[in-house]
């Protein structure tokens, strides 16, 4: 073993779970507070995993025997390209039904929220089709887009993406909207019912049968910061109806661009996904199945501090094994690994 490319050992620890379904958790001392993860390549492997620590530095995960630690990456980031449109940090959705890209833009700051970390927010959304013909939906004086990209997913199964996305009301705060493309251009075919209060924000928890009815829901989590809760909504017909809401959540750090703090796979080999997400503490995670419509938290997973990154669910070498990976305020990353399932979809 080379000490000279180990940044630290690790310390294997146990977590409490809800019953007897254990997960493991093994945690890292990084000695900085982790910033943001990512995965190069978009692959889905521990391997390829890249840290960025609050110091700048790169690290990635490499087995250590039975357990893992990390290592400085040599080589730079490369820097993401945004259009001049786009708002700062924000991120291209990609996708390959009728839709090619997707980002907000026109930046404004007629709504001086700040929830994610500055006072610009989106006036107008842009989509591409497959041909590259660019469309643009611009938002009245009345609302802004409170997000950092808009997420492309096939919600109502009529083979065409739909754009999901947050849009806040100058006077009565955040709702979430369904946008569609269709033969004249981009308009938002349903949203929810605004939260009622200014400077009140809703963050997205991602897309999937939740329920195994053959149908995908929308997951998302009203006020993060204040006891969140977590929302079910199905779209169907132009209509979104919520079906299921749950205390006791959280998937934000106010003031932070991370957005992506859950991680959805069928964890347990039921062939129905379920939902990993912090609790309002953010110092455990909350493993829910809602097989039935009926929530169920399957596990609790303990954190020896609070998660401020996103969840990135990743297989290991052994490509029959999958974890979750995370980083916490104190300056550890953890590694998560479900209970062994042989019949377990890991993706």
């Amino acid at each position: 073993m080379r000490k000279s490319l180990i940044l630290t050992f690790v310390m294997l620890l146990f977590a409490d779970t809800a019953n007897a379904d254990d997960w493991t958790v093994q945690s890292i001392n990084l000695k900085a507070k982790p910033q943001s993860l990512t995965l190069k390549k978009n692959r889905k492997k521990l391997s390829s995993v890249r840290i960025l620590t609050e110091h700048g530095e790169r690290l990635r995960i490499r087995p250590c025997g039975n357990q893992f630690c990390v290592e400085p990456v040599r080589r730079p980031a490369r820097r993401r390209r945004l259009p001049a449109r786009a708002i700062p940090d924000s991120i291209i959705a990609r996708g390959k039904n009728n839709i090619r890209s997707a980002f907000l833009g026109d930046a404004t700051q007629r709504y001086n929220h700040g929830v994610l970390g500055d006072n610009i927010e989106a006036g107008a959304l842009y989509v591409f089709d497959l041909r590259k013909k660019q469309y643009k939906l611009t938002l009245g004086p009345d609302s802004v887009f409170e997000d950092l990209h808009a997420r492309l997913a096939d919600v109502d199964k009529d083979g065409a993406d739909e754009i999901i996305v947050v849009r806040s009301y100058l006077t009565k705060g955040a709702s979430l909207a369904v946008v569609e493309l269709g033969k004249i251009g981009l308009s938002i075919a349903a949203e929810t019912p605004a939260i009622g209060r200014p400077f009140r924000w809703l963050n997205p928890a991602g897309v999937a049968d939740f329920d195994g009815d053959g149908w995908p829901e929308i997951a998302l989590v009203v006020t993060p910061h204040i006891g969140g809760t977590l929302q079910l909504w199905r779209y169907r017909g132009k209509k979104l109806e919520r079906i299921l809401s749950l205390n006791g959540v959280s998937n934000h750090v106010k003031g932070s661009r991370i957005l992506d703090m859950t991680a959805i796979a069928d964890f347990y080999g039921d062939k129905i996904k379920d939902l990993a997400i912090p609790d309002a503490s953010r110092s455990n995670i909350r493993v829910l199945s809602f097989a039935g419509g009926q929530a169920k938290e399957r596990a609790l997973i303990s954190l020896p501090g609070h998660l401020v990154t996103e969840i990135l669910w990743v297989r290991t070498k052994d490509k029959k094994k999958w974890v979750l990976v995370g980083g916490l305020d104190n300056g550890h990353l953890v590694i998560m690994a479900p209970p062994a399932s042989p019949d377990a979809r890991r993706e």
